[in-house]
């Protein structure tokens, strides 16, 4: 849906390349870093020029973002004095600023707005990286939120990465802005973001750079079949071991209240003991009266530390509430008989866990048994990940 400008210096005697940084940086030096940067986007808007009119193609151009804070905020937008020079419509443009890059607040905001009025779209690039700051993000509402490279390399074995981008994500849905990972070259990490639901996608993975538009344009519609295909059978294989690992954990759950509604309530806790002893997949078992309060020491599994308990932490006991947790209150006000929740990071064991809650009558008592699975296929991808 688009292309990017890269901006690169020549070497008028020798004709070798400048890298960027160095051009950037020299400019800098010698005090005239604003008219570089106005170089680049005069030549990228030249140059785009020859393929905008046949094109749906949107240009990312950078605009050095620390010259915000060094020219007059009121004057003339030079990038759509560029564009008006070149034919070519506002909407069909892209400004990339990296906001972290940005002083004042109010020259961020102001920029924002008053070239999103104009037409162009606007994108925060570099997110996640450097300090960026999320209240500027809300202020500002860009068009598109560009998720630094940092966090998307080698996310998929990385639930800690996948977390950043999965709020990161929400974030941009909550303003209305879509999300790009930049970066991407290997297949895996454009699976995982797709799995994550970012919105667009950039890298050498679909084209290295090149200066001719046709060879990207065969470039990306040949990788983006190959990587269609791979999310469509990555997507089934989730599908199928999730619901393989629902099952299995709903048949343990219910031989388990089976159990529970055969014993008495003497010696639970080492009734419990002796059940979790048999699943290493479950971490932890508590039990809760009709009313959310637990009714005798919660049992954790082997793989939890005796000793490892600290001071923001203490393991479940006799008579805590658990009236508004999730796995309690939304099993008892909706009415159902089983309650799944969403994946979280145990605090016992740093492991990823998911709480299922069953309610069952024993000794013409309600009661609501709980317990956390530990997630299998994340348990796989921490160990590979540790191994590489």
């Amino acid at each position: 849906m688009g292309i990017e400008a890269l901006s690169r210096g020549i070497k008028p005697v020798c004709g070798s390349v400048i890298p960027p940084a160095a051009m950037f940086e020299s400019a800098k030096q010698n005090n005239c870093l604003v008219e570089l940067d106005r170089l680049c986007r005069k030549k990228a808007l030249e140059n785009f020029r020859e393929f905008a009119q046949n094109e749906e193609l949107i240009l990312f151009i950078n605009l050095d973002a620390s010259i915000l804070d060094m020219i007059e905020i009121n004057g003339k937008s030079w990038t759509k004095s560029f564009a008006d020079a070149a034919g070519i419509d506002c909407s069909m443009i892209a400004i990339e600023i990296v906001e972290s890059r940005v002083e004042k607040n109010e020259n961020l905001v102001h920029f924002v707005n008053k070239h999103k009025d104009y037409g162009f779209f606007v994108t925060l690039d570099d997110f996640g990286a450097y300090h960026s700051n999320l209240d500027r993000i809300v202020k500002s509402k860009p068009n598109i939120i560009k998720i630094d490279r940092s966090l998307v390399a080698n996310m998929n074995n990385d639930y800690y990465q996948q977390s950043i981008v999965r709020s990161i994500i929400e974030l941009s849905r909550k303003i209305g802005s879509l999300t790009l990972a930049e970066g991407l070259e290997t297949e895996e990490d454009i699976i995982k973001c797709y799995e994550l639901g970012v919105d667009l996608f950039q890298g050498f993975y679909f084209s290295e750079p090149v200066s001719e538009f046709e060879k990207i344009k065969e470039s990306c519609s040949e990788e983006i079949k190959k990587i269609s295909k791979s999310i469509k059978i990555h997507l089934n294989g989730i599908i199928s071991r999730k619901q393989q690992q629902h099952k299995h954990f709903e048949a343990i759950l219910d031989n388990i209240v089976d159990e529970i509604r055969s014993s008495g309530e003497a010696a639970e806790i080492r009734f419990l003991e002796e059940i979790i002893g048999r699943h290493q997949e479950i971490e932890k078992i508590c039990i809760l009266d009709s009313e959310g309060i637990q009714t005798s020491q919660a049992v954790s599994g082997t793989c939890v530390s005796k000793n490892g308990f600290h001071r923001l932490y203490w393991p479940s006991t006799e008579n805590m509430d658990h009236s508004l947790k999730d796995y309690y209150y939304f099993l008892m006000r909706l009415d159902i008989k089983k309650f799944y929740t969403d994946p979280f990071m145990s605090i016992l064991s740093g492991r990823l866990c998911r709480t299922m809650s069953s309610r069952y009558i024993r000794n013409g008592h309600e009661e609501v048994v709980c317990i956390d699975f530990v997630e299998m296929e994340t348990e796989f991808n921490l160990k590979k990940s540790s191994s590489l």
